[in-house]
């Protein structure tokens, strides 16, 4: 009873370890235990939420057809690495959100691994206390399943629960104690912190005001002298943007006050001017002094790198190629990431502001990875190579280019667009435009259908199509080869609504 005891006095709810078995989706492990109907209904009457054995059944069919399309079998030799993902999924019809680790189990005595996913669950309305613990939750979580997942099958079946209680017992006790030390109080709107840094004449302030439309303050740009901190609320939550001065006794302060200044910061987008290769090596050092200050919080948040000032008439100068070059192989050298997120922006392209922006944002919702995943279940069963989810802001939410886009794909005498990310960019840059065009020609009132189609060369089409997810609009652009393809995504759109509406609601807070 000790287990139930510590979930009563705690924020959460309830833990749930359901897994794909041969009478499909189950419900193995539950606590607190299943109540009945009757017993469910009292408790509600006083507002303590309770749950059937019907009620945990429910989550695990929704959990588990999260992670795949009509329970599809697993080939034994599937890479387990490549199917984890972390998700925040609702329960309205329970008044509970959970955090989510949807993963497989492989064991020798399987003949091919197991479809399973971990639930902790909470109260709907306290559902930011997962949000705003994401990144302590999540390693405990993983601990959790690593251990439990060597222990929890005997010949192929799943041990009685009394045999496996200790591991949970021992994970509700770590949660209660991030309960008890929380990083923000538990509120109804999600909270950020957002770091725009950099050197001074970087364009930080410049694509702040882009993104939030200000577009006549960019003729009287002055420099930002220190710390200036701004609030966006976009997606259900708010964001809180430290733009943070670049002249050099601002950066020594930031570096010697990083408790201040860096700690506890969700995403970190870091602007160096592609121009100025003079100031390479001062903005590199200010880069790699910020890391050393993470590194001793032991804090890793996504970066993006946004090199400014890339104006059209520039790009093609074999001295800004050699510029980009040479940053590229450093930013791999200094964050050891083969791939480093980098943007080039323009004051003049604020559609390149918007991408580099968004896929910032993209990186801090935990349900990003599970959106991703059923866009390319969406995409192989339409046989669709490329698909991109707009916010109506023109935000990409979530995107997915199967191999077959790249060999769709003959751009000419434009060198620089053969690299992989940059034949992303010109899809991802312009799919902002097609919905402000599809607004305009539905204002106009000139679309028979929630949809419109744009030539894109003699062979591709682009499809754009409004969805309506709970209050909000979003758009899916989909590149298609042949409009017979037209049909399919209709047949199996509703499907794929279905699967990600509560995903996409519940995408930031």
């Amino acid at each position: 009873m000790e287990i139930n005891n510590l979930i009563d006095s705690s924020v959460i709810k309830g833990l749930i370890f359901c897994a794909l078995t041969k009478s499909g989706p189950q419900p193995i492990y539950v606590f607190p235990k299943e109540v009945s109907e009757i017993d469910a209904e009292k408790f509600k009457k006083i507002n303590v939420i309770k749950l059937t054995a019907q009620n945990y059944l429910q989550i695990a069919v929704k959990n588990l057809s999260l992670l795949s399309w009509n329970y599809g079998s697993i080939d034994s030799s599937a890479d387990v690495s490549k199917s984890d993902y972390f998700g925040i999924i609702p329960y309205p019809d329970f008044e509970l959100t959970s955090v989510s680790f949807f993963h497989l189990i492989k064991s020798d005595d399987l003949k091919a691994p197991i479809f399973s996913v971990f639930s902790v669950l909470v109260e709907e309305i306290k559902r930011n206390f997962l949000y705003n613990n994401i990144n302590r939750l999540r390693p405990i979580i993983l601990d959790f399943c690593g251990k439990l997942d060597k222990e929890v099958l005997v010949q192929g079946e799943f041990k009685p629960q009394n045999e496996v209680e200790h591991f949970f017992l021992d994970l509700i006790t770590k949660i209660i104690k991030i309960e008890k030390n929380p990083t923000a109080a538990i509120a109804s709107r999600r909270k950020m912190k957002i770091l725009f840094t950099g050197l001074d004449d970087t364009g930080k302030t410049s694509f702040l005001l882009s993104i939030d439309k200000k577009y006549s303050k960019l003729l009287s740009l002055k420099p930002t002298l220190g710390t200036e901190v701004i609030s966006i609320d976009a997606l259900g939550a708010s964001f809180f943007v430290w733009d943070l001065g670049g002249q050099i006794s601002s950066r020594e302060r930031y570096i010697n006050k990083a408790h201040i200044y860096l700690y506890e910061s969700d995403l970190l987008f870091y602007f160096i001017d592609i121009r100025n290769k003079s100031r390479f090596e001062d903005s590199l050092e200010y880069l790699q002094n910020i890391l050393i200050q993470l590194n001793k919080f032991e804090q890793h948040p996504p970066i993006i790198f946004v090199f400014s000032k890339g104006d059209a008439d520039i790009l093609n100068s074999d001295e800004i190629k050699e510029n980009i070059k040479f940053l590229r192989s450093r930013l791999i050298e200094f964050t050891s990431n083969k791939n480093p997120e980098i943007y080039i922006t323009s004051i003049f392209s604020t559609f390149s502001i918007l991408r580099a922006f968004s896929s910032g944002i993209s990186k801090l919702s935990p349900n990003r990875d599970l959106i991703k995943l059923n866009l390319k279940k969406f995409s192989k069963k339409t046989d669709t190579p490329l698909l991109l989810l707009l916010n109506k802001d023109g935000l990409v939410l979530a995107d997915y280019y199967s191999k077959k886009f790249y060999s769709l794909i003959n751009i000419k005498n434009q060198s620089e667009l053969k690299e992989k990310d940059n034949l992303k960019n010109v899809f991802e840059v312009s799919a902002p435009q097609f919905a402000t065009l599809y607004k305009i020609f539905s204002q106009f009132k000139t679309l028979k259908e929630e949809e419109t189609i744009f030539q894109f060369n003699e062979n591709l089409k682009v499809l754009l199509k409004k969805i309506q997810v709970s209050d909000n609009e979003i758009y899916i652009l989909f590149l298609i080869d042949n409009e017979i393809k037209k049909k399919k995504i209709n047949d199996l759109l509703p499907e794929f609504i279905n699967k990600t509406s509560d995903l996409l609601i519940r995408y930031i807070s």
